[in-house]
């Protein structure tokens, strides 16, 4: 129950050490209550690829290695699933210590609300660390709605039945983790990836 603004921490992106001791209270508080094993394995990163959810989660090593042709092992990127809430509190982090940080996100059919009205604060010379990736079309709401209008054929493929009473979309939309991993499985090698989540594999890799 470590209170950051009491914490010196060193990290491989700087030479010298830094402190989180004008992190906001509420920041503060939130990582208190948190679980340790994210905040830790995000502070030791160099690079950081911020996913919302177990689907993206899942599916992002396939991705990663569809789009930019090697391992996130070898590129030396973490991915970690937080919820599309907490973004901004690892952001106040990534900061301070300049890891570089990839954020995809929904744009939960309002991208100027929820994408640049909400990160604005992120999208300035002064965050140049920081990028924040969502599909510009309303909508492409949501991560499952982007995979499949990619991938319809696999999807319908895979998760079309006669004993199915759901529509191909509306199942991966009610069985997130399970249509990931099964797409993992068997077509992981298969799969196009969103663009707006090539962009974030590029940006990051750089």
């Amino acid at each position: 129950r470590l209170d950051l603004r009491n914490c010196i921490l060193l990290n491989s992106n700087s030479k010298n050490h830094s402190t989180l001791g004008m992190i906001s209270e509420d920041t503060a508080k939130f990582f208190i209550k948190a679980p340790d094993k994210n905040l830790l394995q995000f502070i030791l990163s160099e690079k950081v690829i911020l996913v919302e959810g177990d689907a993206e989660y899942i599916l992002m090593e396939a991705m990663y290695k569809n789009t930019a042709t090697k391992d996130l092992i070898d590129a030396g990127i973490s991915v970690i699933a937080v919820d599309g809430k907490c973004f901004k509190r690892y952001l106040e982090i990534a900061k301070i210590l300049r890891i570089k940080v990839a954020v995809i996100t929904d744009n939960d059919y309002n991208y100027d609300e929820n994408i640049t009205n909400r990160y604005a604060e992120y999208m300035t010379t002064e965050c140049s660390n920081i990028k924040v990736f969502a599909d510009s079309n309303n909508e492409n709401h949501t991560f499952e709605v982007c995979l499949y209008k990619e991938n319809k054929k696999i999807c319908d493929d895979l998760f079309k039945s006669p004993r199915r009473t759901l529509e191909v979309l509306e199942y991966m939309l009610s069985n997130k983790a399970e249509a990931a991993y099964n797409l993992l499985s068997s077509k992981a090698n298969e799969l196009i990836t969103p663009h707006y989540i090539k962009e974030a594999i590029l940006w990051v890799n750089a």
